[in-house]
Protein backbone atom coordinates (compact mmCIF):
# COMPACT_ATOMS: atom_id res chain seq x y z
CA UNK A 1 0.00 0.00 0.00
CA UNK A 2 2.85 2.38 0.81
CA UNK A 3 4.93 1.52 -2.24
CA UNK A 4 2.71 2.92 -4.99
CA UNK A 5 4.81 4.24 -7.84
CA UNK A 6 2.21 4.52 -10.57
CA UNK A 7 -0.77 6.81 -10.29
CA UNK A 8 -3.40 4.18 -10.92
CA UNK A 9 -2.52 1.32 -8.59
CA UNK A 10 -2.85 2.61 -5.00
CA UNK A 11 -6.13 3.08 -3.17
CA UNK A 12 -7.69 6.52 -3.18
CA UNK A 13 -8.28 7.78 0.36
CA UNK A 14 -9.40 11.35 -0.19
CA UNK A 15 -9.38 14.32 -2.53
CA UNK A 16 -7.76 17.74 -2.78
CA UNK A 17 -10.72 20.13 -2.63
CA UNK A 18 -8.96 23.51 -2.38
CA UNK A 19 -5.69 24.58 -3.97
CA UNK A 20 -4.61 28.21 -3.98
CA UNK A 21 -0.98 28.68 -4.94
CA UNK A 22 1.81 26.28 -5.83
CA UNK A 23 2.02 22.79 -4.35
CA UNK A 24 3.38 19.40 -5.31
CA UNK A 25 2.87 15.80 -4.21
CA UNK A 26 5.45 13.04 -3.74
CA UNK A 27 4.05 9.72 -4.91
CA UNK A 28 6.34 6.73 -5.02
CA UNK A 29 9.76 8.28 -5.67
CA UNK A 30 8.61 11.15 -7.91
CA UNK A 31 7.19 14.63 -7.51
CA UNK A 32 4.01 15.60 -9.35
CA UNK A 33 2.38 18.99 -9.73
CA UNK A 34 -0.66 19.05 -7.47
CA UNK A 35 -4.06 20.02 -8.89
CA UNK A 36 -7.44 20.70 -7.32
CA UNK A 37 -9.65 17.65 -7.60
CA UNK A 38 -6.70 15.22 -7.53
CA UNK A 39 -7.28 12.00 -5.61
CA UNK A 40 -5.19 11.52 -2.47
CA UNK A 41 -3.46 8.19 -1.88
CA UNK A 42 -1.91 6.56 1.17
CA UNK A 43 1.69 7.71 1.70
CA UNK A 44 1.38 10.86 -0.39
CA UNK A 45 3.58 13.74 0.78
CA UNK A 46 2.16 17.18 -0.05
CA UNK A 47 4.56 20.11 -0.09
CA UNK A 48 2.95 23.58 -0.16
CA UNK A 49 4.96 26.63 -1.21
CA UNK A 50 5.02 29.86 0.78
CA UNK A 51 1.47 31.23 1.27
CA UNK A 52 -0.10 28.37 -0.73
CA UNK A 53 -3.28 26.80 0.69
CA UNK A 54 -4.17 23.12 0.29
CA UNK A 55 -7.31 21.47 1.64
CA UNK A 56 -7.72 17.70 1.73
CA UNK A 57 -10.86 15.79 2.59
CA UNK A 58 -10.32 12.21 3.72
CA UNK A 59 -12.86 9.55 2.82
CA UNK A 60 -13.92 8.82 6.44
CA UNK A 61 -14.89 12.50 6.80
CA UNK A 62 -12.07 14.58 8.39
CA UNK A 63 -11.08 17.82 6.65
CA UNK A 64 -7.63 19.39 6.95
CA UNK A 65 -6.31 22.54 5.35
CA UNK A 66 -2.77 23.84 5.60
CA UNK A 67 -0.95 26.95 4.48
CA UNK A 68 2.67 26.97 3.31
CA UNK A 69 5.39 26.83 3.71
CA UNK A 70 4.21 23.46 5.04
CA UNK A 71 4.60 19.74 4.41
CA UNK A 72 2.07 17.02 5.19
CA UNK A 73 2.45 13.23 4.96
CA UNK A 74 -0.69 11.10 4.64
CA UNK A 75 0.39 8.27 6.92
CA UNK A 76 -2.83 6.23 7.22
CA UNK A 77 -6.30 6.41 5.72
CA UNK A 78 -8.27 5.29 8.77
CA UNK A 79 -11.05 2.71 8.87
CA UNK A 80 -14.57 2.22 10.18
CA UNK A 81 -14.05 -1.51 10.60
CA UNK A 82 -14.03 -3.14 14.02
CA UNK A 83 -15.37 -2.01 17.38
CA UNK A 84 -12.69 0.67 17.65
CA UNK A 85 -12.21 2.21 14.17
CA UNK A 86 -8.65 3.19 13.30
CA UNK A 87 -8.15 6.96 12.95
CA UNK A 88 -6.84 8.64 9.84
CA UNK A 89 -3.31 9.91 10.47
CA UNK A 90 -1.35 12.71 8.89
CA UNK A 91 2.06 14.08 9.82
CA UNK A 92 2.74 17.82 9.75
CA UNK A 93 6.49 18.38 9.58
CA UNK A 94 6.12 22.15 9.89
CA UNK A 95 3.66 24.94 9.14
CA UNK A 96 0.07 25.90 9.92
CA UNK A 97 -2.85 23.48 9.76
CA UNK A 98 -6.54 23.58 10.65
CA UNK A 99 -8.69 20.46 10.89
CA UNK A 100 -12.37 19.74 11.35
CA UNK A 101 -13.86 16.40 12.40
CA UNK A 102 -17.58 15.96 12.94
CA UNK A 103 -19.03 13.38 15.30
CA UNK A 104 -19.69 10.18 13.40
CA UNK A 105 -17.31 11.20 10.63
CA UNK A 106 -14.31 9.16 11.70
CA UNK A 107 -11.39 10.32 13.79
CA UNK A 108 -8.11 12.05 13.02
CA UNK A 109 -4.57 12.08 14.42
CA UNK A 110 -2.27 14.90 13.38
CA UNK A 111 1.32 14.17 14.38
CA UNK A 112 4.13 16.69 14.51
CA UNK A 113 7.72 16.54 15.80
CA UNK A 114 6.68 18.12 19.12
CA UNK A 115 3.37 16.36 19.76
CA UNK A 116 0.16 14.86 18.43
CA UNK A 117 -3.42 16.15 18.32
CA UNK A 118 -6.28 13.67 18.08
CA UNK A 119 -10.06 14.07 17.94
CA UNK A 120 -13.28 12.46 16.77
CA UNK A 121 -15.36 15.63 17.23
CA UNK A 122 -13.44 18.88 17.16
CA UNK A 123 -12.07 21.83 15.23
CA UNK A 124 -8.59 23.14 15.96
CA UNK A 125 -5.73 25.22 14.55
CA UNK A 126 -2.15 24.11 15.08
CA UNK A 127 1.26 25.55 14.32
CA UNK A 128 4.19 23.14 14.28
CA UNK A 129 7.91 23.68 14.10
CA UNK A 130 10.78 21.30 14.87
CA UNK A 131 10.67 21.80 18.65
CA UNK A 132 7.32 23.50 19.29
CA UNK A 133 3.61 22.75 18.91
CA UNK A 134 0.95 25.41 19.49
CA UNK A 135 -2.73 24.54 19.31
CA UNK A 136 -6.03 26.41 19.67
CA UNK A 137 -9.25 24.39 20.00
CA UNK A 138 -12.03 26.26 18.26
CA UNK A 139 -14.77 23.76 19.06
CA UNK A 140 -15.29 20.31 20.54
CA UNK A 141 -12.73 18.14 22.31
CA UNK A 142 -9.13 17.52 21.32
CA UNK A 143 -6.39 15.55 23.04
CA UNK A 144 -2.75 16.64 22.91
CA UNK A 145 -0.26 13.79 23.34
CA UNK A 146 3.34 14.55 24.19
CA UNK A 147 6.11 12.39 22.72
CA UNK A 148 8.00 10.24 25.21
CA UNK A 149 11.77 10.19 25.53
CA UNK A 150 11.75 6.70 24.01
CA UNK A 151 10.02 7.99 20.90
CA UNK A 152 6.53 6.69 21.67
CA UNK A 153 3.58 8.44 23.28
CA UNK A 154 3.92 10.19 26.61
CA UNK A 155 1.55 12.25 28.76
CA UNK A 156 -1.79 13.30 27.27
CA UNK A 157 -3.87 16.40 27.93
CA UNK A 158 -7.57 16.93 27.19
CA UNK A 159 -8.46 20.28 25.66
CA UNK A 160 -11.91 21.77 25.07
CA UNK A 161 -13.28 24.57 22.91
CA UNK A 162 -11.55 27.87 23.71
CA UNK A 163 -8.37 26.30 25.09
CA UNK A 164 -4.91 27.19 23.86
CA UNK A 165 -1.95 24.92 24.53
CA UNK A 166 1.76 24.96 23.86
CA UNK A 167 4.25 22.14 24.07
CA UNK A 168 7.97 22.63 23.45
CA UNK A 169 11.11 20.59 24.03
CA UNK A 170 12.61 23.24 26.31
CA UNK A 171 9.60 23.91 28.53
CA UNK A 172 6.76 21.99 30.22
CA UNK A 173 3.29 21.69 28.71
CA UNK A 174 1.07 24.71 29.39
CA UNK A 175 -2.54 25.62 28.54
CA UNK A 176 -4.83 28.58 29.01
CA UNK A 177 -8.44 29.51 28.32
CA UNK A 178 -7.46 32.48 26.16
CA UNK A 179 -5.61 32.43 22.86
CA UNK A 180 -2.58 34.78 22.74
CA UNK A 181 -2.80 37.75 20.38
CA UNK A 182 0.57 36.82 18.88
CA UNK A 183 -0.87 33.47 17.79
CA UNK A 184 -3.95 35.11 16.27
CA UNK A 185 -1.84 37.70 14.45
CA UNK A 186 0.45 35.06 12.93
CA UNK A 187 -2.38 32.64 12.02
CA UNK A 188 -3.27 32.48 8.29
CA UNK A 189 -6.39 34.55 7.62
CA UNK A 190 -8.03 31.57 5.87
CA UNK A 191 -8.32 29.86 9.27
CA UNK A 192 -10.75 32.48 10.58
CA UNK A 193 -13.57 30.85 8.61
CA UNK A 194 -15.13 27.39 8.90
CA UNK A 195 -13.66 24.77 6.58
CA UNK A 196 -16.03 24.19 3.66
CA UNK A 197 -16.79 20.63 2.57
CA UNK A 198 -16.37 20.46 -1.21
CA UNK A 199 -15.82 16.74 -1.77
CA UNK A 200 -19.17 16.35 -3.53
CA UNK A 201 -17.87 18.53 -6.36
CA UNK A 202 -15.25 15.93 -7.22
CA UNK A 203 -17.19 12.66 -6.98
CA UNK A 204 -16.45 11.72 -10.58
CA UNK A 205 -13.33 13.76 -11.25
CA UNK A 206 -10.39 12.18 -13.06
CA UNK A 207 -7.57 14.66 -12.60
CA UNK A 208 -4.33 13.47 -14.18
CA UNK A 209 -1.28 14.62 -12.21
CA UNK A 210 1.60 16.02 -14.24
CA UNK A 211 4.98 14.44 -13.39
CA UNK A 212 7.85 16.74 -12.50
CA UNK A 213 11.02 14.87 -11.42
CA UNK A 214 12.39 12.25 -9.06
CA UNK A 215 13.02 13.17 -5.43
CA UNK A 216 16.55 14.37 -4.68
CA UNK A 217 18.60 13.07 -1.75
CA UNK A 218 18.38 16.44 0.06
CA UNK A 219 14.58 16.20 -0.09
CA UNK A 220 14.58 12.54 0.90
CA UNK A 221 16.97 12.70 3.84
CA UNK A 222 14.51 14.16 6.41
CA UNK A 223 12.16 11.24 5.72
CA UNK A 224 14.98 8.68 5.84
CA UNK A 225 15.93 9.76 9.37
CA UNK A 226 12.45 10.71 10.65
CA UNK A 227 9.73 8.82 12.52
CA UNK A 228 8.62 6.97 9.35
CA UNK A 229 12.17 6.05 8.32
CA UNK A 230 11.55 2.29 7.94
CA UNK A 231 8.73 2.96 5.51
CA UNK A 232 10.78 5.43 3.46
CA UNK A 233 13.88 3.23 3.45
CA UNK A 234 11.87 0.65 1.55
CA UNK A 235 9.89 3.10 -0.52
CA UNK A 236 12.86 5.14 -1.74
CA UNK A 237 15.23 2.23 -2.36
CA UNK A 238 14.64 2.37 -6.15
CA UNK A 239 16.39 5.77 -6.15
CA UNK A 240 19.65 3.94 -5.43
CA UNK A 241 19.86 3.26 -9.16
CA UNK A 242 20.79 6.94 -9.55
CA UNK A 243 24.59 7.16 -8.92
CA UNK A 244 24.40 10.66 -7.39
CA UNK A 245 21.57 9.70 -5.02
CA UNK A 246 23.31 6.45 -4.10
CA UNK A 247 26.63 8.13 -3.35
CA UNK A 248 25.02 10.57 -0.91
CA UNK A 249 22.72 7.97 0.64
CA UNK A 250 25.37 5.30 1.15
CA UNK A 251 27.55 7.81 3.01
CA UNK A 252 24.82 8.86 5.45
CA UNK A 253 22.29 6.02 5.76
CA UNK A 254 23.70 2.98 7.64
CA UNK A 255 21.33 0.53 5.97
CA UNK A 256 22.59 1.61 2.55
CA UNK A 257 26.34 1.65 3.25
CA UNK A 258 26.84 -1.47 1.15
CA UNK A 259 23.33 -2.33 0.06
CA UNK A 260 22.71 -3.68 -3.44
CA UNK A 261 21.25 -1.53 -6.16
CA UNK A 262 17.69 -2.72 -6.96
CA UNK A 263 17.84 -4.98 -10.01
CA UNK A 264 21.64 -5.20 -9.99
CA UNK A 265 23.04 -8.67 -10.81
CA UNK A 266 19.56 -10.03 -11.44
CA UNK A 267 18.99 -12.36 -14.41
CA UNK A 268 17.87 -10.45 -17.47
CA UNK A 269 14.50 -12.18 -17.57
CA UNK A 270 13.87 -11.38 -13.88
CA UNK A 271 14.36 -7.60 -14.02
CA UNK A 272 10.97 -5.95 -13.86
CA UNK A 273 10.13 -3.22 -16.33
CA UNK A 274 9.18 0.19 -14.93
CA UNK A 275 5.42 0.74 -14.48
CA UNK A 276 3.62 2.01 -17.54
CA UNK A 277 1.98 5.41 -17.45
CA UNK A 278 -1.75 5.09 -16.66
CA UNK A 279 -4.14 5.20 -19.59
CA UNK A 280 -6.64 8.01 -19.32
CA UNK A 281 -9.75 5.91 -19.77
CA UNK A 282 -9.51 2.22 -18.91
CA UNK A 283 -6.83 2.57 -16.19
CA UNK A 284 -8.61 5.48 -14.54
CA UNK A 285 -11.75 3.40 -14.21
CA UNK A 286 -9.82 0.64 -12.42
CA UNK A 287 -8.43 3.12 -9.90
CA UNK A 288 -11.85 4.41 -8.93
CA UNK A 289 -12.22 4.30 -5.16
CA UNK A 290 -15.03 2.33 -3.61
CA UNK A 291 -15.35 4.89 -0.81
CA UNK A 292 -18.03 7.46 -1.62
CA UNK A 293 -17.83 10.43 -2.19
CA UNK A 294 -14.46 9.73 -3.76
CA UNK A 295 -15.73 6.97 -6.03
CA UNK A 296 -18.77 6.16 -8.11
CA UNK A 297 -20.15 3.39 -5.90
CA UNK A 298 -22.46 5.44 -3.72
CA UNK A 299 -25.27 3.29 -2.41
Amino acid sequence: MFLASALCYAADVGVVTVLDGSARVLRGVSWYKLAEGARLQDADVIDAAEHAQVQIELSPGPIATFVGAAEVFDAAAGSHEGKQPAPAEIYLTHGWLKFSVKQGGGSLRVRSPAGTLTTSDGVAVMHAEAETLEAFVERGNVRLIEPSKAGGEGASHDLKGGDFAIRASDRPFASTGAVPQAFVAAMPRQFRDALPSRAQLYQVSHVQLVPDRAISYAEAEPWLVGPYRRLFLKRLQPRLTDPEFRALASAKIPEWHSGPVPGENAPADKVEAPPKAPEKAEKAEKSESSWWPFGNSKK
